[in-house]
């Protein structure tokens, strides 16, 4: 008889591609492994959409909190506040133990969210070029803005790691300056989506 996983039995591994097709089966994810893919490959797709499955949950579980606190007469402050808190607890999933590990998982989700937006197309005028999506000037300023966030997290996680590898606070710097270019860029449409934003609160 199988024995049953223990808690923290996947901590610091990668799992196993069967075990992942078992964890998605619950979400609905139903997956046949390729046996011509490349495992390592094939695991880190399951293991993205693992992921994926597991925020949509943790997004109805907020919109169930909501309702919850809501009929419960909680502020709104007070909502956001708890599901703040909430959030945090992914910090405690991956055992983060200082500033280090906390800047490398933002620097994980900053960098993988700046390469979706990226690849992404969206309606809008503005054509795909090459690895960039399609879309108007919001999403324009929006990958912009995710590609600065990358780049300023990144730096600041190569700072406080003392055992990072040599010239990775090169590379990181050299990000870091590139950053700011993509956030001056971006600075550039405040007053369009500023004046957009303001006729959008009168819509209602």
């Amino acid at each position: 008889m199988a024995q049953r996983k223990q808690p923290g039995e996947y901590m610091d591994k990668v799992i196993g591609l069967k075990e992942l097709v078992d964890l998605l089966a619950p979400f609905g994810m139903i997956v046949q492994l390729d046996p011509g893919a490349e495992p390592n490959y094939q695991a880190m797709q399951m293991a993205h959409a693992l992921a994926g499955c597991v925020q949509a949950h943790a997004s109805r579980a907020e919109d169930a909190y909501r309702v919850s606190a809501a009929a419960n007469g909680e502020t709104d402050k007070e909502t956001w506040e708890h599901i703040t808190q909430a959030s945090l607890m992914a910090f405690a999933g991956i055992n983060c133990r200082s500033v280090t590990d906390e800047l490398a998982l933002i620097n994980w989700q900053a960098t993988r969210l700046a390469g979706v937006l990226g690849a992404l197309d969206f309606p809008g005028p503005i054509k795909r070029e090459d690895n960039v999506g399609s879309g108007d000037t919001l999403m324009r300023t929006i990958r912009l803005t995710a590609a600065a966030l990358s780049g300023m997290v990144k730096a600041a996680h190569a700072a406080s790691d003392p055992h990072r590898p040599d010239g990775e606070l090169t590379t990181a710097g050299q990000g870091l300056v590139k950053a700011m270019s993509a956030l001056a860029a971006a600075a550039e449409d405040v007053k369009l989506h500023t004046a957009t934003g303001e006729l959008m609160a009168m819509g209602d």
